[in-house]
């Protein structure tokens, strides 16, 4: 579909291969009645707009679902239901949104393989999560997104966890020395992220091309992955992304996942760090798998 957008006073088409107007509809009506719902929190409103536009758009780049539709939908609807600035609210939310949607999108593959994957919400959460690993005294208890567990013997290990980010402009670098500390100490550190970047009127086009660059024009984003090896890969979901070329300087790479469209690598990846865990059979353990 092509979507019309206002924005710097300016009418602008933005190109949506994969999607349908039922679906920017339906997005639409969800996001309405759910923000009409008070008891409806709203990262959960954005979390599941996502979600329902991934199972109707599978064709499409997810980055441009969360970037084009669910934020401009939700920023346009906001003001009707609920007394806060827009924006604000999506800037509060949104983090939290992702790391939940990403949670329910891979429990289900991850599952049949005895792993856990559990979005860190609360400071509490990510506070239990790396004293288990024993990191605590080396991180900040914001520094860690997403958990990974594997089921080893009837208990439950940690093995990795995911550092999340809608966009790279997040101050990605912030998150580089907790991922230095989980690889380490033997734990699997990647990012996971939409790489969402557009360029509004008039200077730009608002298509969303990300951050990364190319392996021949790296930008500085890239240079954390393929050059300095501060993460274990990034997995991107915004199908503008260009991938890593085979070798890289770190051994890291750039690399392309399809929520949409299960498993990806990023799940494969998972399922195999999990099995290298097990096999090592080592590393802190926590009985019993936390309720959320």
């Amino acid at each position: 579909m092509k979507l019309q957008a206002l924005v710097n006073k300016t009418k602008v088409e933005i190109d949506l291969p994969g999607v349908s107007e039922e679906a920017y509809k339906a997005a639409a009506v969800r996001i309405d009645t759910a923000l009409a719902d008070h008891g409806i929190k709203n990262r959960e409103v954005i979390c599941k707009a996502f979600l329902e536009l991934l199972k109707l758009c599978p064709a499409a780049n997810a980055s441009d679902l969360w970037h084009h539709i669910v934020y401009r939908l939700y920023c346009e609807i906001f003001p009707k239901h609920r007394n806060q600035d827009p924006k604000q609210s999506w800037v509060r939310a949104s983090g939290e949104a992702l790391e939940t949607a990403l949670e329910l999108i891979y429990m289900p593959v991850l599952a049949p393989h005895k792993i856990q994957i559990q979005a860190l919400v609360s400071r509490e959460q990510k506070s239990v999560a790396l004293a288990e690993m024993g990191l605590a005294k080396k991180v900040g208890d914001s520094k860690l997104d997403v958990v990974l567990r594997v089921d080893s013997g009837g208990l439950w290990q940690i093995f990795g966890g995911a550092h999340v980010k809608a966009s790279l402009a997040e101050r990605v670098s912030d998150d580089v020395p907790a991922s230095r500390a989980m690889m380490e100490a033997g734990y699997f550190s990647p990012l996971w992220t939409l790489d969402v970047k557009s360029f509004p009127p008039p200077q730009g086009d608002l298509v969303n091309r990300g951050e990364l660059g190319t392996p021949q024009e790296p930008s500085e984003k890239r240079k954390y992955v393929e050059s300095h090896g501060d993460f274990d890969n990034c997995y991107t979901a915004n199908a503008r992304s260009t991938p890593s070329s085979a070798k890289t300087n770190s051994g890291k790479r750039i690399v392309s996942v399809s929520p949409a469209t299960q498993p990806d690598q990023f799940a494969l990846d998972v399922i195999e760090k999990a099995a290298e865990w097990k096999a090592k059979k080592s590393g802190p353990m926590t009985i019993v798998a936390p309720k959320k």
